[in-house]
């Protein structure tokens, strides 16, 4: 059964598909898609138990769902998966991409092989997935691509170059996908997340996190994390027909953060960099 507002999403029946949607901010977006009658389709690498456990959230509430096991940085994988879910759903409505690694390398550390795999799951995966997705959505002339992006794509980020890289260049596959497929009544934007409260699965990728990120909060004007749930209102209201006007836009969720507070330059800075500015 759907959500009391589902009528005012206008939504239901659709069919999402949401990579990383096994845990965090995928999690909560796949809960607030079925809220508003949305079938969501759970995209996970590993993990098969909170999988699991976020479908039977789901199934609890009177929705259907399900969930597939995919390696993102294999395309033919994707495009099969695809396949299966137009089979078994009549395709995909709605294509969430959220899944992401963010390793915390030195510039002077990163090799090829940490480059591509952080490209192939956080840029060259959303763009395969956008393109087996997009005929279809062309098809019935209605359709949403939603990006996950991350405010560190706009300011930088030290130890973090093929992260901010990738996701800046989903910013770009974003306006251009977008530009490209507006005509056909398919809509494209990106949400970009500030600093969330959710559970790394690698801690030591994420400085500051053993305090709670609390050197952070003094550039939050709002002066707290945001929730993973608030993440997924905004991909909700930018799939929602709500927002049928609306493609190639950044929907950033901060707390005010971006763009109205800028980080300083040296947070976090690997200890061979402090000092060096002139």
């Amino acid at each position: 059964m759907a959500g009391k507002f589902a009528e005012v999403y206008g939504i239901a029946g659709k069919v999402a598909l949401i990579t990383g949607g096994n845990r965090n901010i995928g999690r909560s977006i796949a809960l607030a898609f079925a809220t508003a009658g949305v079938t969501p389709i759970i995209v996970y690498r590993q993990d098969e138990k909170a999988a699991k456990q976020v479908c039977a959230e789901i199934a609890a509430l009177g929705v259907r769902t399900g969930m597939v096991q995919a390696e993102l940085a294999d395309v033919d994988r994707l495009k099969g998966m695809v396949r299966e879910i137009e089979q078994e759903h009549g395709g995909v409505d709605i294509l969430v991409n959220g899944a992401a690694i963010r390793p915390n390398s030195k510039l002077s550390e990163i090799t090829v092989e940490e480059w591509d795999t952080v490209f192939a799951t956080n840029l060259k995966a959303p763009f395969f997935l956008s393109q087996a997705v997009l005929p279809g959505m062309i098809r019935k002339g209605w359709g949403r691509v939603i990006n996950i992006g991350g405010t560190d794509a706009y300011w930088g980020k030290v130890r973090r170059a093929h992260g901010v890289s990738a996701k800046l260049g989903l910013v770009g596959l974003t306006r251009a996908l977008a530009t490209e497929v507006a005509r056909f009544g398919v809509t494209v934007n990106v949400v970009v997340p500030g600093t969330i409260d959710t559970v790394r699965p690698r801690p030591d990728w994420y400085p500051g996190l053993e305090t709670g990120f609390a050197d952070r909060l003094e550039r939050i004007p709002m002066a707290r994390l945001g929730k993973p749930e608030e993440v997924a209102q905004a991909c909700l209201f930018l799939a929602s027909a709500l927002a049928s006007y609306t493609t190639g836009q950044e929907l950033f969720v901060s707390g005010g953060a971006f763009p109205l507070v800028r980080q300083p330059l040296e947070e976090y800075g690997p200890e061979e960099f402090k000092g060096a500015r002139r």
